[in-house]
């Protein structure tokens, strides 16, 4: 038995050999498995944290083969990097005056296109639409389309974001810029060619760095591109970038009020108020800076914001001024207003150009009136300021497309007036008006007499103008050209007023209870009313533009609460790239506007 003790042992070292062979292959398939595993959550899913997990198990796999640990340790740094730059005011020093950042700017672009109809499936309606010559053998067709990849492509780039922290005695900014190709690799090529041609410096932390002359540096990490005037800066965005909780302008109060959906928009800039009062403050020096300094109260002075996004429907731009409480903003004080009641609003009629809004006072009773012996409301000088600063609440001028065959020079326009006491208001309007008449009519005569509608007023006449007619109907005063005013009066008793219009009705359901100024306008309305104002109202060009605009939407609105003044300004409605062609080739329009 002693003879078959060695066979037995070497045959027991074998089958421990291949078990651990096998044990070893299988280790190495499983680290395989985990890496294709983390692959799919990364590029598919899109799940980072997920997809980080796997990566860091197989990298600190001693079994796995070294390439796919060196693999998955390389996608580990830049789905770190990605974490991190989520937010890239996370990477922006914490003492940064103004900021800036545009987000994924492809998925903007995109949208931008399909509004106007130049991606996605060919337009049937462009089939019978002549394609556009634009030179000898150049066309460029209705069903023109910008091609899917190169939107794939641009849809690949992250963004990018620029952090100011000063400025020196040259006039050169320092702060820091990072730029994030994201997966667009024609990009990121592009780059790291160039900075070939730099002369290369010390790395930061394994990265590559490159010196640019008289500026500053520029690194490449794994995913990103970083640019400042020192290295230090550059060094500091590196350990902010691996260290989540570093102090970093994503972590300032002041920024953390005004950031909520920032992320969403195309461009997002902030300027810090204490920090740029802080350093350019002292170059307010003089008088005249002295009375800019009192009259802008800019120690009150906290934020500044603006974003610029796209939505379903169009373009949208926000402004945001944004006071600390208890200032004194003597500028901001002269131009805030009440915020508007939309009662005005109820007598401006529906299939108007556009309307001009403005809160001007906030209701309340009226002011005792100062009759004359038969009873009629007493006028004086004064009376001018208390109409605007007391008794008118609110105020809408609206324009309409003009009526009737034939060259009409002026547009119909027309006001009205929410007021407090408007037996008052039509008196003082009524003499201010016969005082027009006065000096601005060759031949001095007295106003008419006329019945709108059902509702007594005066027609006043003055060179070179339509008619200006004076109605008073209940709480409003209704002033303007005939067909305005009769019009403005029919609203009040059909109810059919430009809150019932589809055209306004969207607009109208973004104010606020702060807004109290707002600009609405329907665009292909409103070029026959330009065309008007030119003498072209029987223009055929007219009449195409007024066809391929006849979507667009354009809203202003001011809202004004005590520590914020935010305009908003939107634009919907773009034209159909084929619409475009067909106008430029002479065709007439598709459409007709509705007036």
């Amino acid at each position: 038995m002693k003879r078959y003790m060695p066979q037995a042992v070497f045959g027991l070292a074998l089958i421990g050999l291949f078990a651990a062979v096998a044990a070893a292959q299988e280790a190495a398939s499983g680290a395989e498995a985990r890496f294709q595993r983390a692959f799919f959550l990364q590029t598919h899913d899109h799940d980072l944290a997920a997809a980080a997990d796997e990566y860091e198990a197989v990298a600190a796999d001693e079994q796995a083969e070294e390439a796919l640990r060196k693999e998955a340790r390389a996608r580990l740094a830049a789905i770190r990097e990605d974490l991190a730059s989520t937010e890239l005011a996370r990477l922006m020093p914490p003492e940064v005056i103004a900021y800036a950042h545009l987000s994924e700017p492809g998925a903007h672009v995109e949208r931008l296109l399909e509004m106007m109809g130049l991606t996605g499936p060919v337009d049937p309606e462009a089939a019978g639409v002549k394609p556009l010559e634009l030179d000898e053998g150049l066309v460029l067709p209705a069903d023109f389309t910008i091609s899917p990849a190169l939107v794939e492509e641009l849809k690949k780039i992250r963004g990018a974001a620029v952090g100011m922290t000063g400025i020196d005695r040259q006039g050169m900014p320092s702060g820091l810029v990072v730029v994030h190709p994201g997966d667009c690799n024609l990009l990121r090529g592009v780059i790291e060619t160039l900075v070939q041609m730099l002369e290369p410096g010390e790395p930061i932390e394994g990265f590559k760095t490159y010196r640019v002359p008289d500026m500053g540096w520029v690194m490449l990490s794994a995913r990103l591109v970083l640019a400042a005037d020192s290295r230090e800066e550059l060094a500091a965005a590196v350990e902010r970038m691996r260290d989540p909780e570093a102090e970093s302008l994503a972590t300032q109060e002041n920024y953390q009020r005004v950031a909520a959906g920032s992320a969403e928009s195309l461009l997002f800039a902030y300027v810090d108020g204490p920090r740029a009062v802080e350093r350019f403050g002292s170059q307010l020096q003089g008088r005249d800076m002295a009375m800019v300094r009192a009259l802008l109260d800019l120690e009150h002075f906290e934020s500044l914001v603006v974003k610029l996004t796209t939505t379903e429907q169009g373009i949208s731009l926000t402004a945001q001024m944004n006071l600390m409480p208890g200032h004194k903003n003597m500028i901001y004080a002269l131009i805030r207003t009440a915020p508007m009641t939309k009662r005005s609003l109820d007598r401006v009629p529906g299939g108007a150009a556009a309307v001009l809004t403005v809160g001007l006072n906030p209701p309340g009773p009226a002011a005792p009136t100062v009759t004359n012996s038969d009873g009629t409301p007493s006028i004086s000088l004064m009376d001018v300021g208390r109409e605007i600063f007391g008794n008118i609440d609110e105020l809408s001028v609206f324009a309409m497309a003009p009526e009737g065959e034939g060259r009409q020079p002026f547009p119909e326009v027309g006001a009205v007036i929410a007021v407090k006491d408007p037996e008052k208001s039509e008196a003082l309007w009524n003499q201010i008006l016969s005082l027009a008449m006065l000096f601005g009519a060759r031949h001095a005569q007295e106003p008419a007499e006329v019945d709108v509608e059902g509702t007594p007023g005066k027609t006043y006449h003055l060179d070179g103008m339509p008619p200006i007619v004076v109605v008073r109907t209940g709480k409003e005063l209704v002033l303007g050209t005939p067909t305005a005013v009769a019009a403005a009066v029919r609203t009040g008793s059909e109810g059919k007023s430009i809150a019932d219009d589809p055209a306004f009705a969207p607009l109208l359901s973004k104010l606020t209870p702060d807004s109290s100024k707002a600009l609405l306008v329907d665009v292909g309305r409103a070029v026959p009313v330009v065309a008007a104002l030119s003498g072209d109202s029987d223009d055929e060009d007219m009449r195409m533009i007024a066809a391929l605009l006849a979507d667009m939407k354009v809203s202003v609105v001011t809202d004004e609460a005590p520590n914020c003044l935010t305009i908003r300004a939107e634009l919907t409605g773009l034209p159909k790239f084929r619409d475009v062609v067909q106008m430029l080739n002479g065709g007439g329009p598709r459409r007709t506007v509705a007036r």
